[in-house]
């Protein structure tokens, strides 16, 4: 079994990992630090997400650059490229440290009608630490780039199945004594600490990276910058539409809405993580068929083929989340958290889009052509805020989810599905007739499913888990008697032979 695949296996267990502790951490979390305490945390982290993005894309163009010299065996080249980004790396963390600093200072400012004093300092203090974290994360984003180039994918899953179990336990562990947001982000930040590293010392012990500055490269310091800078914006993009909706709530409503919209947005980023795990394995192997010169049907298949599999999964996900998911909330977090329900429907519709075609996203990576998709999400993003503000001031979170998830069905319907069809000339309408019977069988057994859930109500733990396993079996079924080609089919039955 290839380490591509061993790797997106990885990620999955790791997925579901972190669905379960997610099923017990965050009502833990909510025990011992409150509602109002935990969305301080989750606000805290949205406005420095926004120093997050400040890698300017490097790690993307790392990978890229490096899979392609060592393609073509270029030691020299591989050397040299590592040590022009370590020096940029370098300017990037200096100039992060100030744009945290100038932020920190309009804190007070920026919060003033959505946070109590004591609030305000102790966000500040948050805040700090968040910005240590951030600095250690991006010091150690070269070496976890070299370590993808050579799909180390084990390595890496294995690492990270590690952080995931030992993290939530060692938060815990500190909450019996200090149940505050800020003694759980100085957790984070030391673990965080170790995990870069154990990628530091695997990068070099290894796989015998070396760092050599030979000569400074021109043409790939601007090829690196185009893409680089495309994956910035993008990365800003991102932000704007999965950050700033919970800054603008908190700004107006304070840290209880915050808390709400931040259930939401956790179903749909691990949500997200289910379609990353298969592409996120994908760029350095796309970017070998570019640069061995493939054709777009072979570009078109490799999408297809890995776009079924998204469309199966997530279909299965997201039906039945529909079916499900009140239930699951008001088990698991509570009646008071209900609007995340319709929080995350709104937001998964138009963002399912993208996933199921995020093979297209790596493509574009990979022929350093990402530049379309920064200035399109980037003018959709500047259009969103103007959106929110407005719909959240009425509909709170409902409001500003549904503005969101208006731009983002612009983006990723439409722009995106143009894009590929007409510039990169992929093989659009034959994506969606193969992927069209997977989501007409989804859309039945939800709608069934649906009625069945409103005349049996769900009101305990054992009914849900019945629910959930008996809509899996039946869609499964469906999928195998509609949907499977030949190629699924076979990938089925080894997993069942497996088991």
């Amino acid at each position: 079994m290839s380490n591509r695949r061993i790797g997106a296996l990885l990620s999955y267990l790791n997925i579901f990992i972190q669905a379960i502790l997610g099923f017990v951490y965050v009502p833990l979390l909510l025990y011992y630090m409150g509602k109002h305490e935990y969305g301080l945390y989750q606000l805290m982290g949205s406005v420095v997400a926004y120093l997050a993005v400040m890698d300017f894309g490097l790690s993307t163009t790392t990978v890229r650059f490096y899979s392609k010299y060592k393609a073509l065996k270029d030691t020299i080249k591989m050397e040299n490229l590592l040590a022009l980004m370590q020096r940029i790396y370098a300017g990037i963390i200096c100039l992060m440290l100030l744009v945290g600093v100038a932020i920190y200072n309009f804190l007070d400012v920026i919060f003033a009608n959505g946070l109590t004093a004591a609030e305000l300092v102790q966000a500040k203090h948050i805040f700090l630490l968040l910005m240590v974290n951030v600095g250690v994360t991006l010091f150690g984003l070269l070496y976890q780039s070299v370590i993808n180039s050579y799909e180390r994918f084990i390595f890496l899953r294995g690492l990270s199945t590690i952080q995931l179990i030992m993290q939530p336990l060692a938060v815990i562990a500190v909450m019996q004594q200090w149940p505050t947001a800020l003694a759980m982000v100085a957790v984070l930040t030391v673990m965080n600490l170790i995990m870069v590293m154990i990628k530091i010392w695997y990068a070099y012990s290894r796989l015998k990276v070396k760092i050599v500055f030979h000569y400074f490269d021109k043409d790939i310091f601007h090829q690196a910058k185009i893409l680089a800078l495309a994956v910035f914006g993008v990365a800003i993009a991102d932000q704007i539409f999965w950050k700033t909706n919970q800054i603008i709530l908190g700004s107006m409503w304070g840290t209880a809405e915050v808390a709400v919209y931040s259930i939401a947005s956790l179903i749909y980023m691990n949500y997200m993580a289910l379609s990353q795990a298969i592409s996120g394995v994908f760029l350095p192997h796309v970017t070998e068929m570019i640069t061995n010169r493939a054709t777009n049907k072979d570009l078109s298949d490799l999408m297809i083929k890995i776009g079924r599999l998204q469309t199966y999964l997530l279909g299965l996900v997201f039906g039945a989340f529909i079916v499900f998911g009140r239930q699951f909330i008001s088990l698991w977090a509570g009646d008071s958290f209900l609007d995340a329900y319709i929080i995350t429907i709104i937001i998964l519709i138009p963002f399912t889009i993208d996933l199921i075609q995020n093979i297209g996203l790596a493509i574009m990576q990979a022929k350093n052509v990402y530049g379309f998709r920064a200035r399109v999400y980037g003018l959709l993003a500047l259009i969103n805020i103007g959106a929110v503000i407005p719909m959240a001031y009425y509909g709170r979170g409902i409001g500003a989810a549904l503005a969101s998830g208006i731009v983002l069905f612009i983006v990723n319907a439409i722009c995106m599905n143009w894009y590929y069809a007409y510039q990169l000339h992929l093989d659009i309408k034959r994506f969606w007739k193969s992927v069209t019977m997977i989501i007409l069988s989804t859309a039945v057994l939800t709608g069934v499913g649906c009625i069945v859930v409103n005349l049996v109500p769900i009101v305990s733990w054992q009914g849900l888990i019945v629910g959930i396993v008996l809509f899996t079996i039946i869609l499964l079924g469906l999928y195998y008697l509609l949907s499977f080609n030949a190629y699924e089919k076979k990938i089925f039955r080894l997993s069942n032979v497996k088991k």
